[in-house]
C-alpha cells in the first residue's frame, strides 16, 4: 500500500508553521531510518511564498531564547477570558525554548530589537531578518533532506478512506486543472482566512471585505485549509468572529504600515470629533482595541491622528511610524481639515477644547506620565500636550487584519480533532490554521506557536505514517 502513495506526508503552506513541520518530519524520518516522500504545497510562486510569515518581524513573547515571558500561560488564558485551550498553551510554553534553539541551529539568529511602539514590556526576542529568515533557512534545510516544494498549487478537498483516515488530496494547479494525490497524512499550515472576502463576511460580518490584510502575504490566506477540514467533520475553535487588528495608513501599500504615534496626539473621526482616550495605556496594550473601534464604530471606518510640530521632539518617534507615506501637513487647522476632508469648524473646536483641558505636569514619552486632559469627553489619561505649534500634521488610520482567530481544534500533538474531540487519523494543523485566540491577542505568540506546533506535528506525523496499522498513537 505504501508504494501506491504519491506522497507519504503533504504539508499545505510554506510559512513558519509549514517549513517547521516539513523539516521536523524529514529529520525524524531520517533519524528513524524511514524513507518517506514529503512535499510542501504552496499556492503562491517562489517570490511570494510564505503567507504572513514572509512579512512579519516575528516578535516572540520570550525573556530570552531559553525562557518564556513571565506569566506566559496565565496571561494567555486571561487575555482569552479563559476560553483558550490551557493544555495547548502549556505545551507551547514547555516547548518554546527548545524549538527556538532548534531553529537557531538551522541558521536563524535571534536578538532583542526595539518594537515599533512604546511598550509596557521589555523589547521582545525576534529572529534577525524576521519571518523571511525563518522560511528561507528552514525550507533550505528541508529541501536538503529531500522535501519537495511545489508552488502555485492549492489544495481544495480532503478525501478519507473506508475507516475515516486521510487518504486523498485534491489539488488545483496553475491554469485551473485539478489532480488527485494519494497521500498518507496532511499537515494544514496555510494560515487563516483574511484573504477571503466570502469567509470574512461570513464570520466577521458586514463590510468585512473592506478590512485589508496587514501585509501582502495575507491575501494568499484564503481559508481553504480550514474549510476543507470542517467539511470532513473537524472541530472549529478560536473566536471566528474576531481577528488580530492593527491601525495602519490606508495610503500605503507596504506591509505593516502601522501608525502607532497617536497616543501623543489625538484621534478624530470623519466628523472631526474625538472618540477614544488615546492615552489610556501604552500603545501595545491598546492599539488592537483602537483599530477595532475604528472599523466597527466610525463612519467610513477611518480615523485621523492629529498632532503638530512637537511630535518631532519625541525621542525616536520614527519607530512608531511604519508607513512609507509622509504626514498630511497644513499651516492651519482649517486647512488641515480641508486636506483630510473633515468639517473645519468641528476639528478646530475639538482641538481647542482639548487644549483647554490639558493639565499641568511633566510630559514623559517613555512611560505613562499621568499628564491628563480632563473635563472633556472622552478624557485623555496620559501624554496630553497642547496641539498649537504649526504646521499641523495628520495621518489617516484604518483597521487592518493581521490574522483571523478562528481555526481548527487540535490536541497537543497537532492532530486535528473531530466534533467529538477525537483525532481525525492522518490530519494535523499548525500555525494560524489552528484556532487558539479569543478576545485580546497576547502579543508575540503567533509565530512562536507556529514554530512549536509545526515542529511537534512534523515529528508526530512520522510516527503515524510509520505505524503499519495507522491506528491511534
Amino acid at each position: 500500500m505504501e508504494s501506491e502513495l504519491d506522497y507519504d506526508i503533504v504539508i499545505i503552506g510554506c510559512g513558519a508553521a509549514g517549513t517547521a513541520a516539513a523539516l521536523s518530519a524529514a529529520e525524524v524520518a531520517r533519524n528513524e531510518g524511514i524513507d518517506l516522500r514529503i512535499a510542501i504545497l504552496e499556492r503562491a510562486d517562489y517570490d511570494n511564498r510564505g503567507g504572513n510569515s514572509r512579512w512579519t518581524a516575528s516578535y516572540m513573547r520570550m525573556k530570552n531564547i531559553d525562557e518564556v515571558a513571565d506569566n506566559f500561560v496565565e496571561d494567555m488564558m486571561a487575555f482569552s477570558d479563559n476560553y483558550a485551550d490551557r493544555p495547548y498553551i502549556e505545551t507551547l510554553a514547555a516547548n518554546a525554548s527548545s524549538t527556538l534553539r532548534w531553529v537557531q541551529g538551522k541558521g536563524v539568529d535571534f536578538d532583542y530589537m526595539p518594537t515599533m511602539f512604546l511598550t509596557s514590556n521589555r523589547p521582545r526576542l525576534l529572529p534577525v531578518g524576521g519571518g523571511r529568515a525563518i522560511i528561507d533557512n528552514l525550507s533550505r534545510r528541508a529541501s536538503a533532506l529531500g522535501v519537495e516544494i511545489i508552488y502555485e498549487a492549492t489544495a481544495w478537498k480532503i478525501g478519507l478512506n473506508e475507516v475515516g483516515a486521510v487518504s486523498e488530496l485534491m489539488v488545483r494547479i496553475k491554469k485551473g486543472a485539478s489532480i488527485n494525490l494519494k497521500i498518507g497524512a496532511i499537515i494544514l499550515a496555510a494560515g487563516g482566512f483574511q484573504g477571503s472576502h466570502e469567509m470574512m463576511s461570513q464570520y466577521i460580518g458586514r463590510d468585512a471585505h473592506m478590512i485589508r490584510p496587514v501585509c501582502e502575504g495575507g491575501n494568499f490566506n484564503k481559508g481553504e485549509a480550514i474549510r476543507m477540514a470542517l467539511n470532513i467533520g473537524a472541530k472549529g475553535t478560536g473566536q471566528y468572529d474576531a481577528f488580530h487588528a492593527e491601525p495602519v495608513d490606508p495610503r500605503s501599500k507596504r506591509e505593516e504600515a502601522a501608525v502607532m504615534i497617536y497616543p501623543y496626539g489625538i484621534l478624530v473621526d470623519k466628523t472631526g470629533k474625538r472618540f477614544v482616550d488615546e492615552g489610556i495605556s501604552t500603545v501595545d496594550e491598546q492599539y488592537e482595541a483602537v483599530a477595532r473601534k475604528i472599523f466597527y464604530d466610525l463612519p467610513d471606518h477611518i480615523a485621523y491622528m492629529i498632532s503638530d510640530q512637537k511630535m518631532y521632539d519625541i525621542p525616536n518617534y520614527e519607530q512608531a511610524i511604519e508607513t512609507d507615506k509622509p504626514p498630511i501637513v497644513a499651516n492651519s487647522l482649517e486647512k488641515l481639515a480641508e486636506e483630510i476632508g473633515v468639517p473645519a469648524d468641528n476639528l478646530v473646536a475639538t482641538v481647542e477644547s482639548f487644549n483647554a483641558a490639558v493639565q499641568l505636569g511633566e510630559f514623559n514619552s517613555m512611560k505613562e506620565d499621568g499628564k491628563k486632559a480632563i473635563g472633556i469627553t472622552p478624557p485623555k489619561s496620559n501624554w496630553s500636550i497642547r496641539i498649537d505649534k504649526a504646521p499641523f500634521i495628520a495621518y489617516p488610520i484604518v483597521c487592518s487584519n493581521v490574522f483571523t482567530n478562528g481555526g481548527l481544534a487540535t490536541d497537543t500533538n497537532g492532530r486535528v480533532l473531530s466534533g467529538d474531540d477525537q483525532p481525525i487519523p492522518g490530519l494535523y494543523a499548525a500555525g494560524e490554521t489552528a484556532g487558539l485566540y479569543y478576545g485580546k491577542y497576547p502579543g508575540g505568540t503567533s509565530v512562536l506557536r507556529a514554530l512549536v506546533y509545526g515542529k511537534i506535528s512534523g515529528g508526530h506525523v512520522v510516527k503515524y505514517i510509520s505505524n503499519p496499522e495507522r491506528v491511534e498513537i
